[in-house]
Formats: structure tokens, sequence, C-alpha cells
């Protein structure tokens, strides 16, 4: 071979590969070796080589140099050929890519070979060489002449350069099966004995075809092997347990002439075989956890007639056009229902643990909770971050919501929305966030309360405005508090929807320990989702203080009902114990407890130029303005009528409209 670079071809290898590669790819080799030379004592041994330890018995030293023998066909001139020549087609009937060898140098130093072959007169040669770097592949090649009467060859995998092995040899000899399951899954095939050498860790050679066992203590199991049918074609399976899997994943592979052709990862059809399953063995203070996973091998004559003359693909599942009895898929969702079956109890367990997890993120985020009993728990995935749990309610309630949006349209034309008292009334006793049609009846109650509150803040007939009490009322009655007034008893969400969740509200009443004196028009002590769950110092209060429509003296010099000052009295109360908690305790706050208040009044000329000598900033809109007390570590908001109910439509403007009550 000449006019390719070698290291170049090393170096683009991905970087994901492991030093066992090469060592696969040599004992891969030697099988077809000994295939080739059809005899039936076919026989591969492992020689691992370690470091030389420093200090006498000291643990066990990293394994630098692995050597491959066996007792094949050898490197005759054929074969030879083959691995000088890059992507040889030489082994392309039995799949392989004539790329593989190129492992050995990405991981290790040196390359030797020396094998012994059968020339064509009958007598035996030897051939040696070292694998190139450069621009040959085959580098100091010797052909002598040898007394030996046995063909088989020799690869040596000299210093390991990058990537390290288990220093355990029998883990090292379990990582290798891994990768050779393939070749015991047909019954009708004896696959060659391959045996592991370490003089510095076993006693005695390690035989890796009997680490496949039935006991529990086999780091590789034959759990169960069998047969199914899928539209009349026969597949056979072995079903194997592999303990210490690492960051391995369960699957499913379809082989043919004893190799692994494709695989699926099984969570592909069973999300619950995503992660390890986990077993507990002994007892007593020997009790343990290990995790394992499973693997399926299916075979079949099928396979075998229908596999690419690549051994990468089946022909089945390459022409779209083509008729098949059984697609590769097919295959596949039979042998997951059957891992299904075979792991019932841990995936009953797995699904009701994500439905656990689901089920208590729509408890916090309630708007969720009628679209819970749409999904279909089967095909969702295990391990869910909230992120994904959110996408995946969302698109339920966005395919819902298409489905009901017909009958929200027939409910709401049946509705007399003529007095909206009565109307949001009569609605909010039937309101029920759990099915289809009380979800429509809630969503047409926050419309008519919204035109409601509308109304109430315009001038009347008379040219007059309701009081501050018809305002503040409808959104939570006076001289209350959230123990009093239920949950669908106010309309807290006109003035922030997180305020529908506090845990505790009041609303004109004392809060003071003895005297009476000023009270908060509301004041909300946040429940965890927006967020005062328990009286502690980190949770936030909030304070509103709201002023009659068209009304503006409340900032006259003389004017004791100034809103600003009173939120920070009622502020500063707080912070010195002056109020008391629900449970008439001290209501827990400290240094760094956010306060937010909140003044809802009109504004004219007189009002604008006190916010502004006041050192509200204003907003981009022009209907509020902000202010930042850092001491107090409180944050103020001024906000109009119309800018309160302006807010409130756009909120809820595209919600009227997918539910068809805009």
């Amino acid at each position: 071979m000449s006019g390719v670079y070698i290291q170049g071809i090393v170096d683009n290898i991905k970087n994901d590969s492991t030093p066992y590669m090469p060592v696969v790819e040599a004992i891969t080799n030697s099988i077809d070796s000994i295939e080739k030379s059809e005899r039936t004592d076919g026989r591969i041994d492992i020689y691992l080589d370690r470091a030389q330890a420093l200090i006498p018995d000291e643990e066990q030293q990293d394994v630098l140099t692995v050597r491959v023998v066996d007792n094949g066909v050898g490197f005759n001139d054929d074969n030879r050929k083959s691995f000088d020549t890059l992507y040889s087609p030489q082994k392309k009937e039995i799949g392989g890519k004539g790329f593989g060898r190129f492992f050995y140098l990405k991981h290790f130093s040196q390359v030797f070979v020396k094998s012994v072959y059968e020339r064509d007169d009958g007598k035996f040669a030897q051939r040696s060489f070292e694998f190139g770097r450069q621009y040959d592949v085959v580098v100091g090649e010797k052909v002598e002449d040898t007394a030996a009467k046995e063909t088989g060859s020799e690869v040596v995998l000299k210093n390991l350069k990058q990537g390290k092995y288990d220093k355990d040899p029998e883990i090292f000899a379990h990582r290798l099966m891994e990768k050779l399951l393939s070749y015991f899954v047909d019954q009708t095939y004896i696959c060659p004995t391959i045996v592991l050498h370490d003089e510095d860790a076993l006693p005695r050679p390690l035989v890796l075809n009997s680490l496949i066992g039935s006991d529990s203590d086999s780091l590789i199991q034959l759990k169960k092997e069998d047969k199914f049918e899928v539209n009349g074609v026969t597949f056979g399976y072995k079903m194997f347990k592999l303990l210490h899997p690492r960051n391995q994943k369960s699957r499913i592979f379809l082989t043919a002439r004893n190799q692994a052709v494709t695989d699926t990862s099984l969570d592909t059809y069973v999300p619950e075989f995503a992660s390890d399953f986990v077993e507990k063995v002994g007892s007593g203070e020997q009790k343990k956890e290990r995790n394992y996973i499973v693997r399926f091998y299916i075979q079949g004559d099928y396979l075998n007639q229908n596999v690419t003359a690549e051994r990468d693909n089946f022909n089945f599942g390459l022409d779209k056009d083509a008729v098949y009895p059984v697609s590769i898929k097919d295959i596949e969702v039979k042998t997951a229902e059957i891992a299904k079956e075979e792991f019932s109890e841990q995936v009953t367990v797995r699904l009701q643990k994500k439905k656990a997890k689901i089920l208590q993120y729509a408890e916090q985020n309630v708007w969720y909770k009628p679209y819970i009993d749409e999904l279909d728990y089967t095909n969702i995935k295990v391990n869910l971050s909230e992120a994904e749990i959110e996408g995946i309610l969302h698109s339920a309630k966005f395919k819902k919501d298409l489905d009901i949006k017909a009958r929200i349209q027939r409910i709401t034309s049946e509705q007399n929305y003529s007095s909206a008292h009565e109307a949001a009334e009569n609605i909010i006793k039937e309101a029920k966030t759990t099915s289809v049609s009380d979800l429509a009846h809630y969503v047409a109650f926050r419309k008519s309360i919204l035109e409601l509150f509308k109304t109430t803040v315009r001038l009347t007939e008379e040219g007059s405005y309701e009081s501050e009490q018809a305002v503040h009322d409808l959104i939570f009655p006076t001289k209350t508090d959230s123990e009093e007034t239920p949950y669908d008893g106010h309309n807290l969400w006109i003035l922030d929807e997180r305020l529908t969740f506090t845990q505790y509200i009041s609303s004109d009443k004392n809060l003071y320990k003895g005297k009476n004196r000023d009270r908060p028009d509301i004041a909300a002590f946040y429940h965890e989702v927006a967020y005062r769950e328990t009286n502690e110092s980190y949770s936030p209060i909030s304070i509103f203080e709201f002023k009659k429509p068209g009304r503006y003296d409340f900032v006259n010099p003389s004017s004791t009902e100034n809103p600003f000052e009173q939120i920070k009295r009622y502020v500063s109360a707080i912070k010195n114990g002056e109020l008391k908690s629900i449970d008439g305790l001290e209501i827990q706050v400290g240094t760094n407890t956010p306060f937010y208040g909140y003044i809802v009044a009109d504004a004219d000329k007189h009002i604008r130029e006190w916010l502004t000598m006041q050192d509200f900033s204003p907003l981009p809109d022009g209907q509020g303005w902000f202010y930042r007390h850092k001491e107090m570590n409180l944050y103020v908001e001024y906000i109009t009528w119309s800018k309160l109910i302006r807010d409130a439509e756009i909120r809820h403007r595209k919600f009227f409209e997918l539910l068809g009550v805009a």
C-alpha cells in the first residue's frame, strides 16, 4: 500500500474508542482465522504483561502489553496482502471492514506480528513484521522456513499509550466477553476456547468461555433462551444479564452468522430500561447492592439469509419499496415485549415512580392537573427533569385544549352574561379544574369578572366612581382573610396570578398587637409556589394599597392616607415585631427578607409630579412607576387602574382565545 499516511488515519479515529477495542479486534481476527482452518480444537490465548512493581508485594500494576496467540491458518500470502491493504475486501463476506487493525496503533506504541503458515508446497514458513506508522503497513518483514508443524499467529500489542485497563483480570476478561457475546448465541456454533493468562494476578489461566454462567456470582449470566415468532417467521434469542455495566444500557442485538449486526437500546421501546437495574444480594452484614443490565441477542435463518454483504445491516431494513414479512422494528418490538414481561416487577416500580414525579410536579403547578389523565405513561422516559415534565404536560394541555375548543364555544354561547354579578356567582359555584367542562366554566368566570371589574372602575352615569370598598371587595372581601374566604372566593389573580396560591392573605384586617392601628388593604404571605410556605425570614411579604379610582388627594401633605408612607409603616412594623403572624406569633423577618409594595390608584398631573419627587421611576407604558428602598429591602410599584386591567387582559387574552371565550 502506498500514498496513505497511516498515522493520519490513526489520529482521525474517534476518541471514544477504548483500549479493549484493539484486543477484541485481535480476538475476532483470530476467530476468523480458526474458522478458515476448519479445525474443531480452536484456541486463543491472551497474555497480559504488567509494569514492573518498584516495591515487592506492591498492589497490582497496570497492564502495558497484550499478546494474542491463536492456532488459526496464520498470515499466509493472502492474509499478509489483506493486512497491507486499507479497507481490504478479503473479509467482506463475514462483515470485516478492513479497518479495525488501525485501533492497534491508536492505543499502543508498537504492534508486532509473528505467524506460522502453510505454503502452497505444503511446507511451513514463519512470517514476522511490525505494524508501520508512516506510509507502509508492513515494516521489517521477515519470511523464513521453520520446523514448526502447526499454523498460528501471535499479535503483540506493546506499551499501552492511551486509556487504561481494569487491574482485576476477571474484570478485564468480563469486558472482552461483553464484546464477544454474539459468538455464543447460535447453539450450532462452537466458539474457539479463549484463555486469559496473567502470571502476576491469576493463580491459573481463566477460560473466558466459562464466564457465561447461570449462578448469581457470574459477571455474565445466561438467564434465558427461547424462541418467538413474528408474522410466521421464527427467531431464537438468548437473554444475558451483565453485572457492573458502568454507563452501558440494556440493548437488543440482531445477529447473523455469529456477529452482531444491529443493536438498539431497549428504552427505545420500554423507557423503564433507560438505566441500570439494582438487585440486593447476600444477607446481614454481607448484604449489598449491585447494578446490572440485560442484553437480548436475536438469531435465526431469516437474519442469516438477509444480512448485507458487509454485515452492517439487513436487506429488509434498506429497501423501503420492497415487501418483507418482518422488519427490524417488528423484531425489536417483539423482543421489547418479552423484556417487559421478564422484568415486569421492576418496570412497574419504575412506572409508578415516574407517575408520582409527574403528579408531584402537577400539584406544584396546578394548571396542569386537568391534563394528567391524558398522559400515556408507558411512552414517557424515566428520570425526567422538571423541564422535560413541563414539556410533556404542556404538550398534553395543547392537545386537549384543541379537542375541547369546540365544546367551550358551545358552552359560552349558551350562557347569559347580561348580569356580570349573577354570571360570576353561578360560574364560581361550578368551577372545578379537574374536568374539561368545569375548566371552561372557570375561564368564562374569569372573563366575566374582568368585564365587571372594568365597569366598576369606570365613571357611572351620575358622573362618579364606585367606592374604594366596591373595588376592593371584588378583588378580595374587606375585613376578611384567606381562612375565612376560601380559594375560589377571591380574585387576586387580577393583581398577580401568583397570589392565587398564597398560604395566607389578610384583607383590611388589623395585624398589630394590641392597639387598632393602620390596616393594610391586602397583606400576602406567600406559599412556596409564590412563595411563603412557612413563617420563615427568607419568604417574601407583599402589601397592597388601593385608592378609589378618580381620587388624588391622598398625597397632600396633610393626608394620613399616603399609600407610600402607609406601606413603609407596615414594613417597619413587621421588622420591629409589632405585627402578629397567622398563628399569633411574631412574623419572622431578617435583614434580607424581601418586601413588595403595590399601590393601585389613578394618576393625574399632580400625582405624576409627586411620584417624581419621591424618586419613582416610570415604566415604559407611562402607566406605572417603581421605587427601590434599599435600606428596607422594599420594592414599591405604583400601578394605575387602567394598567391593572390591561395587564390582566393581556395575561389572559391567549388563554381566552384558545378556549373560545375571547
